[in-house]
């Protein structure tokens, strides 16, 4: 994935949400940091900090393994 091309170009707003989050490293209150998540044509691209220094990208199996394991963690 060229990040840089990602962040000129943007993914549509509809598929894309920051959602609060806490960063382990940095420290700070709850929802101090951003977490990125966006649909990136076939991958799901998670970016903490939202800056594109570390970006994940998660492909659809992934993506799905990803939101059984929080349902069955969250109920």
């Amino acid at each position: 994935m060229d990040v840089h091309s990602y962040y000129a170009n943007g993914p549509n707003k509809s598929r894309r949400k920051a959602i609060p989050a806490t960063c382990g490293l940095h420290r700070g209150p709850a929802g101090f940091a951003n977490l990125l998540v966006s649909m990136q044509g076939e991958s799901i691209v998670l970016d903490p900090h939202v800056t594109g220094a570390c970006v994940i990208s998660l492909h659809a199996d992934a993506a799905r393994t990803l939101c059984n394991l929080l349902m069955e963690w969250l109920g």
